[in-house]
């Protein structure tokens, strides 16, 4: 009989007596039976408790859709630098507090990855929050108007990871850009980020209504960050019309550390 690993099994079901009071139990039946299918029992019942809380903890992100790094098609777009996302895929740069930023054409795969590095993330027990550019200004606006925005900074800096999709399609004013800057700017002690762009980084001062804001934006977004670009062909446009390839030449050059 394998009383230890059901013991250990009744602590991470938090059965603290029974644990404790197991062998005293068999002692007192004095039955030579095996403890097999009472192990097996109990360990589907730890797989459900750990399966549930990933799945709450998928929900809780807010992942617009359910994607993984298998089902990728590498194939398809050559020019993604796999290595770079495998390497994220390790998910040390969460420790770290570090940025991945996605650049490149609409429809190349910085979405699909991005969700699946945070899919993964939730999965080993990162807490992540999801969103888009745009969602991001609308709750801060609603935030505002419910008077709850230290709420709001509270959830969103509690998550380990931020992913913000679609970063530059929709401008700001002023009120929701100091708010964007400012959280980023505390996001740097709390929190890593994946954030996805199809727009220029030449053009994302455009974003903004003030170019001072939009430089201390830019420079805490790029503050140790590692850059991916997805050049090469859309996968949503696939059969329909010819996508141009990201302006690579237009990309600033940063040193990462």
């Amino acid at each position: 009989m394998n009383v230890q690993t059901l013991q250990t099994q009744m602590k991470t079901l938090k059965l603290k007596t029974a644990s404790q009071e197991l062998e005293e139990v068999l002692i007192k039946y004095k039955k030579a039976v095996t403890l097999d299918w009472t192990i097996d029992l109990f360990q589907r019942e730890i797989d459900s408790r750990a399966e549930k809380t990933i799945q709450a903890r998928i929900k809780k992100a807010s992942f617009p859709e359910l994607t993984s790094l298998e089902s990728f098609d590498w194939d398809f777009n050559s020019k993604i630098n796999r290595q770079k996302i495998e390497s994220l895929a390790t998910l040390k740069f969460i420790e770290q507090n570090q940025i991945a930023l996605f650049l490149g054409a609409p429809g190349t795969g910085k979405t699909h990855l991005a969700l699946a590095l945070g899919i993964k993330a939730a999965k080993e027990g990162y807490r992540v929050l999801c969103t888009s550019a745009k969602r991001l200004s609308q709750s801060i606006m609603t935030a505002k108007l419910k008077n709850n925005l230290d709420y709001l900074f509270k959830k969103i800096l509690s998550a380990q990871l931020w992913i913000i999709d679609d970063w530059g399609v929709v401008s700001m004013n002023r009120e929701v850009a100091e708010e964007v800057f400012d959280l980023l700017d505390r996001r740097k002690q709390t929190s890593a980020m994946i954030l996805t762009s199809n727009r220029d980084i030449n053009e994302w001062g455009q974003v903004f209504p003030d170019p001072v804001i939009a430089n201390a934006t830019v420079d805490r977004i790029f503050d140790r960050a590692e850059i991916i670009l997805f050049n090469g062909k859309s996968f949503r446009l696939k059969g329909k019309i010819k996508s141009p390839d990201f302006d690579k030449t237009k990309t600033p050059v940063y040193v990462t550390t």
